[in-house]
């Protein structure tokens, strides 16, 4: 089975929400928690939120289209 690419564009969210996603995604790859994250990166946990959701809601569309195209 062949890697397939990242289905989040980093560079548009970090862009929308201002701040370097690629060091939230780490941190939660690195088991860090929300609040340790927003702590260290003084982001809101809102925010943090939102953007979690955003690259959940991401991959699951991504899962989907691979779904159907079987």
């Amino acid at each position: 089975m062949s890697r397939k690419s990242n289905p989040v564009n980093v560079k548009k969210l970090s862009k929308k929400y201002n701040l370097d996603v690629t060091k939230v995604i780490q941190s939660w790859k690195d088991n860090i928690t929300d609040t340790e994250i927003s702590e260290a990166l003084h982001i809101d946990l809102l925010k943090l939120m939102q953007i979690r959701q955003e690259i959940e809601d991401t991959h699951n569309r991504e899962r989907e289209k691979r779904k159907r195209n079987y």
